[in-house]
């Protein structure tokens, strides 16, 4: 009796302490609360200030992906050459040669040498005609040419000669990085699942580093071109790991913005590769100064903790409890000593794949997202590799093009919930494809004097690409049902890089094709398949103010949203739900104040 009394008094105690202000709903902390995952940053903060650290942790190494991506940009530059005149290596071959392939104003009386890009011609003169009369051309092949230096002291591309037969080699090279690249997408998501997205993330920090300084010191071209393989599959795992881990760590309310804010670092690294690249004009020194900072990030050993959320999914939930529990501390908030979090997935059935190929509507919207994943890739990666086939310099065309990477990031950041998923995309990549067609126009009509508007409109695609790129990952990921979320994303992501393959062929069929068409030919090709992507893009519905649909049926069930009327009444519709999700959180905080075992 004695020890209800007491009991009851305490009780009474705690019930005469003043209340505590109203709050935003809290889940109730009582022992043996069981909740999932996601529930967990109620406590500890959506994106609180040791999340923001590790945050930043994951998104600086992302500056090394963008460097090493488009570095062949300078590296295997290929200037202006051609034949040294002390590089006879054959004998003249015989046969008539064309007088219109030569440029007589470099013929002179008697005999005359005319250097071109891939053969010496010697020519003599008949003297006793006064009219010019070429009776015999030799030609050379050459073994050393001469390079214009104004851009660049020294490329592999210079040092290795690889021109004339050999100029493809430097194509190669730029597609098996994005091999790489799409092997190391593929494959290192496997190995996050299995052991982790921290040693992942580890391992692909030594691929990056290490190999790519050895590069400064190789010239075989067998083991140059194996090494940009790896770094390109590193790359791949900096990249979908880092997103991982950075989209894990946040709260669900701000999984959006980390993804996109993702995006802003690797712009940040596209702009210092310009600048580094400006003041360092050898390949070696500069592969070496953006590449030996990369070091650095094996400290992450010990700086960067596994994700929670895989440790949950492995069933190590006492280490995933110490991790949540730091995190709240460096936060200022609390974690229940006594909570358990439980992982599951939000729907535990899935289907396959070909399962679509019954429904005409579910099998169409899934080949224009895969077209538009391939195209827009195809668009954002091939004009920052065009920066050097523009007219002017190298360094300031690349520098435009990774400031309009932020640019296109900002406005979509800008845009995106005020106006749409759908509408944003379809705008930004119309405008890329537009303004990619509108090159054609200082070079074909306008005339040298006018050749800034070519990287004018080259800038604004690239603007247009950018935020296009950004809104696909999450349009993407709202459009597909719960129960295929991951493999269609899967398939629309290979295909990306399938799309990034394809773009050194296009960019370098300049040195294919001679004249006007060969500048103009890369820019229109990347501006008719935006178009093209953006009006296939129509057929797509909108998922703003929309619940991710669970099933194939719900898929099914997808109203698409024309117009502004019907953007209205969504937001109406969901103002209410949230209305309504209010007044159930406040009434179940009240029962919890009567019961807390409820």
């Amino acid at each position: 009796m004695k020890q209800n009394r007491g009991q009851n008094k305490d009780d009474k105690a705690i019930n005469m302490q003043p209340s505590p202000p109203p709050q935003k709903f809290t889940p109730p902390n009582h022992r043996g609360l069981i909740m999932h995952y996601d529930g967990v940053f109620s406590y500890i903060g959506q994106f609180g200030r040791y999340q923001k650290f590790l945050y930043l942790l994951i998104c600086v190494p992302q500056i090394f992906s963008a460097i090493q991506t488009l570095l062949s940009v300078f590296i295997l530059h290929i200037p202006k050459h051609r034949c040294h005149p002390d590089s006879i290596i054959s004998k003249p071959s015989g046969g008539p040669y064309q007088v219109s392939t030569i440029d007589e104003s470099n013929i002179k009386p008697n005999n005359v040498t005319v250097h071109l890009q891939c053969e010496i011609l010697n020519m003599r003169q008949n003297s006793t005609e006064i009219e010019v009369q070429i009776l015999q051309k030799m030609i050379y092949r050459c073994s050393k040419w001469e390079y214009d230096r104004t851009y660049f002291e020294m490329t592999y591309a210079m040092e290795n000669n690889l021109v004339c037969e050999r100029k493809t080699d430097t194509t190669l090279v730029m597609v098996l990085f994005m091999a790489g690249f799409t092997a190391g997408s593929l494959l290192t998501g496997i190995f996050s699942d299995a052991f982790g997205r921290k040693k992942t993330l580890m391992a692909s920090v030594v691929l990056i580093s290490v190999p790519n300084i050895v590069l400064s010191f190789i010239s075989n071209f067998v083991i140059f071109g194996t090494l940009r393989f790896i770094s390109g599959f590193a790359v791949g795992g900096l990249l979908g790991t880092g997103y991982v881990i950075g989209v894990e760590l946040v709260g669900p309310e701000k999984r959006i913005w980390a993804g996109i804010i993702f995006e802003f670092f690797w712009a940040a690294g596209e702009m210092l590769l310009a600048l580094a690249a400006y003041y360092i004009r050898n390949w070696k020194y500069l592969n070496l100064v953006v590449t030996i900072p990369s070091l650095l990030f094996l400290s992450y050993i010990w700086l960067l903790p596994e994700s929670p959320r895989w440790l949950l999914v492995k069933g190590r939930s006492k280490e995933a409890e110490e991790i949540l529990q730091k995190t709240a501390k460096y936060n200022k908030t609390s974690l229940p000593q006594n909570l358990f979090v439980k992982y599951y997935l939000e729907s535990n059935q899935t289907v396959p794949i070909w399962t679509i190929c019954r429904y005409p509507k579910l099998m169409l919207e899934c080949l224009v997202i895969i077209y538009d994943w391939m195209m827009t890739s195809m668009v954002f990666y091939g004009l920052g590799m065009n920066a050097g086939n523009l007219a002017g310099s190298i360094y300031l065309n690349f520098f435009m093009q990774s400031l309009a990477e932020v640019i296109g990031f900002a406005g979509c950041i800008a845009f995106l919930h005020k106006v749409g998923r759908k509408p944003v995309f379809i705008v930004s990549i119309e405008i890329s494809g537009i303004a990619c067609l509108a090159t054609f126009i200082p070079v074909v009509y306008l005339g040298p004097d006018y050749q800034w508007l070519t990287l004018v409109f080259a800038t604004i695609g690239k603007i247009g690409a950018s935020c296009a790129f950004a809104v696909l990952f999450l349009y993407s990921g709202e459009i597909f049902p719960t129960v295929i979320r991951n493999t269609a994303l899967g398939i629309g992501t290979f295909f990306a890089r399938a799309g990034g393959m394809a773009a050194p062929y296009i960019v370098n069929m300049v040195m294919h094709i001679e004249g006007d068409l060969g500048k103009t030919l890369p820019m229109v090709i990347f501006g008719v398949s935006s178009v093209i992507a953006g009006l296939l893009s129509l057929y797509l519905p909108e998922t703003r103010y929309k619940d991710l649909p669970e099933s194939i049926e719900d898929w099914l069930s997808y109203t698409r949203t024309t117009g502004i009327n019907r953007n209205k009444q969504i937001e109406t519709e969901s103002l209410q739900k949230v209305q309504e999700i209010h007044e159930l959180q406040d009434l179940r905080t009240e029962t919890s104040e009567k019961d807390p075992f409820i």
